[in-house]
């Protein structure tokens, strides 16, 4: 007489998701719906044993208001809805605001913010940007276009503008370029303040604009460009990927070179927006790197659930570090993705940070920097 069968409930596996910029549209529901995808493709193909679930929260938190709400909220998605790791946040300002808590709860996220200060034992990230690699970027670029002194409105006071501007400084100095003329604003600064900035800096005659900052000002720079009439060749960090949240978002950035992470030529990401038609019935017609960035976040975390050995953060802080060498969706084609013990940062490759531009309203590839 055979045994029987032991019956009991099998409860889903958590992860959380921190949503920190939930006003922009095109970029949250995007990014939990690029985990959703991953979760389901790599259930399809046999990695995981049970259903995952998101648990999500979406909160204002800086530039707008404190940090405080990132700990709060990570706080509760550990210790109520004991969940094994959390997505995000997204932005370096709140991400920065939540490691201490990371560290002390021994639960794992993976940000998607570009600071290069987010390290911890427990601190992951797919870094949608990089304020150490857009610079070098920027600079390549800079040098190929045949571009010598440049101008420089940078954000402060700002983690994400002073940090973009230490490395503009050290990017500009290893390709020869003269930084011409600096200027600062509040990532909250009025239209005037604006407006002002740029006046001083068209005074210093430059080949060049660069823009670093979170992104907030680009409507009022590409406004107080068109008052001054001034049309210079123009640049900005990965503020760029509001340009792909929608047509009216495209607008603002109208004769912009940005830096942004999706390419029409990556294979993987043609399979993301494949699997999103089929899903939703229609062509995804705004395509974002947040999106990108969702579905990588997704598929490490498949694998990591599949690979650890106990249900707990740290053992799957431990299984995370295993991945390597993941194609990644984001980026040029040939990006991968892969973590170690000593390596959190994911994106591997020259190219996971590539030129876009907004001409006649249309989001499209510009190129590569160039190496050497």
């Amino acid at each position: 007489m055979s045994a029987p069968a032991f019956e009991q409930e099998i409860a889903p596996h958590k992860i959380g998701v921190l949503v920190d910029l939930p006003h922009f549209p095109g970029c949250a529901k995007l990014f939990v719906e690029g985990l959703e995808i991953a979760f389901e493709e790599m259930a399809e193909r046999g990695i995981g044993d049970r259903p995952i679930e998101l648990v999500i929260r979406e909160y204002e938190a800086q530039p707008w208001k404190s940090g405080h709400a990132n700990a709060r909220y990570y706080r509760e998605l550990v210790e109520h809805e004991e969940v094994l790791a959390v997505a995000g946040p997204m932005t370096t300002d709140n991400s920065l605001a939540l490691l201490p808590e990371l560290e002390r709860l021994r639960v794992p996220s993976i940000s998607i913010s570009g600071t290069q200060e987010y390290v911890g034992d427990y601190a992951f990230s797919l870094p949608n940007g990089g304020m150490a690699d857009e610079p070098m970027v920027l600079a390549a670029w800079l040098r190929g276009e045949g571009k010598r002194r440049v101008a420089v409105l940078h954000e402060a006071p700002s983690q994400i503008g002073e940090e973009y501007m230490l490395h503009f400084r050290r990017a500009a100095a290893l390709e020869g370029l003269e930084i011409a003329a600096v200027e600062t604003a509040s990532p909250l600064a009025e239209d005037s303040v604006v407006e002002d900035r740029l006046r001083k800096l068209k005074g210093a005659e430059a080949d060049a604009l660069v823009y670093l900052g979170l992104g907030r000002l680009t409507p009022k720079l590409s406004a107080a460009l068109e008052r001054l009439e001034w049309a210079p060749h123009r640049l900005m960090c990965t503020a760029f990927v509001g340009a792909a949240y929608s047509s009216e978002r495209a607008a603002l950035y109208e004769g912009w070179i940005g830096l942004d992470q999706f390419d029409e030529r990556n294979s993987v990401f043609q399979n993301l927006l494949g699997r999103y038609e089929k899903r939703n019935g229609g062509v995804l017609e705004w395509p974002t790197s947040v999106f990108t960035c969702g579905y990588d976040i997704g598929r490490c975390y498949a694998l990591a659930l599949d690979r650890m050995r106990i249900a707990t953060g740290e053992s799957f802080r431990d299984a995370l570090e295993s991945v390597t060498r993941l194609p990644a969706a984001t980026g040029a084609p040939s990006t991968t993705i892969g973590f170690s013990r000593r390596n959190h940062r994911g994106f591997h490759g020259a190219d996971y940070l590539l030129l876009r531009g907004v001409t006649d309203g249309k989001n499209h590839f510009v190129g590569t920097a160039p190496l050497g």
